[in-house]
């Protein structure tokens, strides 16, 4: 993708369940207040790819969560200060344990079915790893 510097971030889809049915979890932008996304943020010096994606679900969400899966990672081009820089975001599968703060950031949090999530404002490849999220949940069902 070019020879840009990379930002690496880490984040969480979080669910929990509603009548047997997975609920996933979304935050509102702060760039953008009528795009939902996955909670999601830098990766600090010192910290795993973990330690970030369960921090920033905590920050941006209010939730406190379980990692279950590690569903990979995607990268895009943003432009920060005129500058290109590649992002690289690894996303982990989140169980919902408990709400620890309300409101956070200001941002709204919400859970959405995965059927609301596919006719949503959010980004794309936000939107398929959910229907990845979903499908390794849909295998495991028993034990989630």
């Amino acid at each position: 993708m070019g020879n840009f510097p990379v930002e690496k971030r880490a984040g969480g889809i979080v669910f929990k369940k509603d009548s047997g049915q997975p609920q996933f979890l979304l935050v509102t932008s702060n760039s953008n207040k009528n795009k939902w996304i996955i909670p999601a943020g830098h990766v600090e010096a010192g910290e795993t790819n973990e330690e970030t994606a369960l921090r920033e679900v905590a920050e941006e969400a209010g939730v406190k969560a379980i990692i279950i899966h590690d569903l990979g990672s995607f990268q895009y081009n943003w432009y920060r200060e005129n500058k290109k820089i590649l992002i690289d975001t690894h996303i982990f599968l989140m169980k919902y344990i408990e709400t620890i703060h309300h409101n956070p950031e200001g941002r709204q949090v919400k859970y959405f079915s995965l059927d609301e999530i596919l006719n949503m404002n959010i980004w794309e490849e936000s939107r398929a790893f959910i229907e990845k999220a979903y499908q390794y949940m849909d295998s495991f069902s028993e034990q989630l």
